[in-house]
This record gives structure tokens, C-alpha cells and sequence, in this order.
């Protein structure tokens, strides 16, 4: 840290000590301990005066350059190049917006040196093209929506997407192939992991078409703890909100049970019975778990998830036993991601009806057969 004399050992001490060494100019966190390059141990940091240390610099004032100047609050760790650049124009980074800089960064330090050790989560990043957009999960956005419940236990996440992939949910073979990388990817990357216990809790950021999310999963099973996160529209980024206090999923039951079994989950868009059955007749009974207004962005709480946990385990036992143990549940669904991740993670391959899971493309007419969970569905290498 560049010598001031003004300010005390102790106090520039505190001051690494809130920063945690890194430069507290927003969007810079450099390490300041160490060179980028040569990687050797260096002192890089410098404190720098927010009421400036005399009336005459940047942002001086008559009396509180002096009153502050040996004042924890009034001092942020910077780096030379963002030292330099908030004095260059004192008008441009103004008291104000350097105070936030401050708070908000040692805010962020000291939620974060606050876990406990055993809140580390292993990010699990899984994305595959939904039409014409690509998967928008990064592990930057991944780790800050985990805090302050859980910590990133690895600096890189684990990711079972294909890698710039060129087939779209409207390509002959997307679902072969996307369906048999994801159980390669996940006998490869996870389950020797899981059998070392070098993984204790996942947490997983998915974006894909909601047949390959429910197929995800079900090859992790909900044996694993894990946190399933949900991307939200309205701000746009993975974080649970605490709302909806009070919320009820809807529970309704076909008239008759002589036809094929077929489960709509209508959540966040509505599902009208025609989709279904001119799939598979007008036969069908049609059991639907839906919402008083199925929209996109209903899905906003942990608690939400819970409950549609709970809903699926106590729904699926019942159809099994409204249809017997040979039939084969036909799923058309339309939920959010996290939704469609837990709905594999509650099927129980030993206990409930194999799945047969269709996805909504409109530019193929409709509901298509995508892919099949459960059941003997899961050849060896899979979680389950």
C-alpha cells in the first residue's frame, strides 16, 4: 500500500482486512497481494481518500479533509490505475458514488467470509438450444444468485451442455443426440463424484427445452442434495424471491380413467385438452396440475418448489393407482425450468409409471413425442 503518512498502520490494516486485499472500484477486484502476470507477491494496493485529503484535491472540502482524514469510512483500497482515475476528475466520480463502491463491495466481502464451511455447492450448468436461442447460463451469474446460502466449492463449474451446438429442437435428430449426451455427460462428470462423496450439494442452473430438463432431473434423482435455481424475467437474474407467501397449485382429475393416462402440467402457459388429445385420442384422461393464472414468471420462491414437489409424489402414486402399474404416463408440459428439473428428480423408476414426455413446437404442428423417462428408460451409466 503506497505510504500515508495521515493514515495509521492499524487503519489501513482494517482496511485490507474489509476489502479482503481486492480493489473496491466497481467492476475492478483485482488482487492486490500479487502480480497478474509474473504471479509473485507484491504489494499493489493504495488507499485513497474519498472527501479528499485536502480542500484543494479531488473532492476536498474546507473541513472534513481534515476531520476524515484518517477515517476508515472515508477510504477505499484501490488499485493505481482506478486510484488514478477517480482523482483525475473529482467531478466524475463524486463522494457519493465512491461511498457506494465502498459499502456495497465490503458488504459483498463480508457476506461472503460469513459461510460456514459447509454451505459449499458444486454449480452445475446445463444448457441446450430452445429454438433459435441459445442457453443463457454462465457460472458468474450462477454464483452470485447462490449467495449467501450457499458458496461456489470450485472455481469452475460442472457443465453437461454440447458446446456451441448447431441443432435446434425442430433438427430430425436433436432429441437422440441431445438425450444421449446429457446421460454420458452426467455417468462421466457426476456420478463418479457422487460415488466419492467429493460432491455434497449441487446447485444447478439449467436452460433448455423442458423434455431434456425433466430427463436431467431424473438421472440426478432428488437422493443428491441439490438446489434447483430458476431463471426470472422480472428483474432478469436466478435469484428466490421470498413471495408469494400463500400459493396453491390446482389438482384436477379426468372424469374417467379408461383412457390413456396423460399428466398436463399447466403452469406457465395454459394447455387446452385439444393439444392433447389430438395426440392420443379423444380418449384420453387428461389429469392437470395448473395455477389460477398461468403465466411465464409465476414461479418466484423455494416454497413454490416444495409444494410442487410434494403435489407431484402425492399425484403420481395416485395415478398409478388409477391406471395400474403397466401404463404409461403420457407428460405435456409447459413450466418453468425449475419446474421441469424437479419433475425428474421426484419420478422414482422403481415405483412410478414410466414417462413419456412431449414438447410443444408450434412449427411442427404441435405436441411431439421428445423423449422417454423411467421404466426401463434409463440404460446403465445413469444416476439412478
Amino acid at each position: 500500500m503506497s505510504q500515508r503518512k495521515s493514515i495509521p498502520v492499524p487503519v489501513k490494516c482494517m482496511l485490507w482486512g474489509r476489502a479482503a486485499g481486492r480493489c473496491e472500484f466497481l467492476g475492478c477486484n483485482r488482487p492486490l497481494s500479487w502480480h497478474s502476470k509474473t504471479k509473485k507477491s507484491v504489494n499493489l494496493a493504495e488507499a485513497a481518500h474519498i472527501v479528499g485529503l485536502s480542500k484543494d484535491g479531488p473532492r476536498g472540502e474546507e473541513c472534513l479533509s481534515t476531520q476524515l482524514a484518517k477515517d476508515i469510512s472515508n477510504l477505499m483500497l484501490l488499485c493505481h490505475e482506478c486510484h488514478e482515475t477517480v482523482d483525475a476528475d473529482g467531478r466524475e466520480f463524486p463522494v457519493l458514488l465512491l461511498r457506494k463502491m465502498k459499502v456495497d463491495h465490503e458488504r459483498r466481502i463480508a457476506t461472503v467470509s460469513a459461510i460456514d464451511a459447509a454451505r459449499q455447492s458444486h454449480v452445475l450448468l446445463y444448457g441446450a438450444n430452445v429454438g433459435e436461442h441459445n442457453s443463457p447460463v454462465s457460472y458468474e451469474t450462477a454464483a452470485s444468485a447462490m449467495l449467501p446460502d450457499w458458496y461456489p466449492a470450485d472455481t469452475t463449474p460442472i457443465s453437461l451442455g454440447m458446446v456451441n451446438s448447431s441443432f435446434t429442437d425442430t433438427s430430425a435428430d436433436f432429441w437422440s443426440i441431445e438425450s444421449a449426451h446429457l446421460r454420458n455427460m452426467v455417468a462421466q462428470q457426476i456420478r463418479p463424484r457422487l460415488a466419492s462423496e467429493s460432491i455434497r450439494h449441487m446447485s444447478i442452473f439449467a436452460f433448455a427445452p423442458q423434455p431434456l430438463l425433466m430427463l436431467l432431473g431424473f438421472l440426478l434423482s432428488d437422493i443428491q442434495a441439490a438446489e434447483v435455481y430458476q431463471l426470472h424475467r422480472e428483474p432478469p437474474d436466478w435469484r428466490w424471491r421470498e413471495e408469494p407467501v400463500s400459493f396453491d397449485y390446482v389438482v384436477q382429475e379426468p372424469v374417467d380413467f379408461k383412457g390413456a393416462p396423460a399428466l398436463v402440467l399447466s403452469l406457465s402457459a395454459t394447455v387446452a385438452d385439444d393439444r392433447v388429445t389430438a395426440v392420443l385420442g379423444g380418449n384420453a384422461s387428461i389429469w392437470r396440475v395448473t395455477v389460477n393464472d398461468p403465466h411465464s414468471d409465476f414461479l418466484r420462491s423455494r416454497q413454490q418448489v416444495r409444494q410442487f414437489r410434494e403435489t407431484m409424489r402425492r399425484l403420481l402414486d395416485r395415478i398409478k393407482a388409477r391406471h395400474g402399474g403397466n401404463a404409461v404416463l403420457h407428460v405435456f408440459p409447459a413450466v418453468p425450468v425449475a419446474i421441469a428439473v424437479e419433475m425428474g428428480r421426484v419420478v422414482m423408476p422403481k415405483a412410478d409409471l414410466p414417462l413419456r414426455v412431449y414438447d410443444e413446437n408450434r412449427s411442427l404442428g404441435g405436441f411431439i413425442h421428445a423423449l422417454d423417462i423411467g421404466g426401463g428408460c434409463c440404460p446403465e451409466g445413469g444416476v439412478r
